[in-house]
């Protein structure tokens, strides 16, 4: 009775269940249009926290290669493209890879349809920058792990990673979400995937006077290191670090 109180009027607003983390997505894309119309986190633009964080860290794409987590309506995905990345960029969501196409008709970034709790060995180590804005918080806690795990693989030797989360202090359980917000030792998690943080700066909450709010963090994969994962699978030569 008490969880029942405590859950989240969204989980009932999107019909979202803790064991189909991924399914609440498509019917939220296909109930809105290319204006993002309903979108919680539809910014129609580049998002504000990566716009400020590239004001102090401009970026030079010099066609490397360049990953957006979860693009919903694409914006970040142009943003890298403008500074001269090649872009993937995918999401869960059919529809949402859909109005990335027919926002963006003449851009080349390769926007993709495909689940980050699914297998994507196909992007294993393969980024120069991989960019992540709450697509972990978007999904129930129990999948926190496993997701900072699946997103970190993406990086390649010397590439980095932008990751950008609210953190709170709420307890993280299914009920309390979505979103479902951080706690700092997100940090810590990408750091045991074999990352290095780099920088990190907290925009606060004007109504909070400590470390609550949302992180900025920066991490980068060595170039050289032991070639396995967390749960100690060694990769092969071409995914092995050098």
């Amino acid at each position: 009775m008490e969880q029942e109180k405590l859950k989240n009027i969204n989980q009932d607003r999107f019909s979202i269940q803790e064991n189909q983390p991924s399914n609440w997505f498509e019917p939220l894309y296909a109930a809105s249009n290319t204006d993002g119309k309903g979108v919680p986190w539809a910014n129609m633009e580049t998002h504000p926290s990566f716009s400020h964080w590239l004001a102090n860290n401009p970026l030079q794409g010099d066609e490397k290669s360049a990953l957006v987590v979860g693009c919903g309506m694409g914006d970040d995905a142009i943003e890298l493209e403008t500074l001269g990345f090649q872009v993937t960029a995918f999401d869960v969501s059919a529809t949402a890879i859909e109005f990335c196409n027919e926002r963006f008709p003449q851009s080349k970034v390769d926007f993709v349809q495909a689940d980050l709790l699914e297998s994507q060995s196909q992007w294993l180590r393969k980024f120069d920058f991989v960019l992540e804005i709450f697509t972990v918080q978007a999904l129930p806690p129990k999948y926190e792990k496993e997701l900072i795990q699946k997103i970190s693989n993406f990086v390649a030797p010397d590439g980095q990673i932008l990751v950008i989360a609210e953190v709170g202090r709420e307890e993280r359980s299914f009920e309390n979400g979505p979103p479902w917000v951080l706690t700092s030792q997100h940090i810590d998690s990408f750091v045991s995937c074999g990352l290095r943080v780099v920088g990190k700066y907290v925009e606060k909450d004007s109504s909070s006077n400590d470390d609550i709010g949302t992180y900025v963090t920066t991490f980068k994969r060595s170039n050289r290191g032991d070639n396995r994962d967390r749960s100690g699978r060694r990769y092969g030569p071409r995914e092995s670090t050098k």
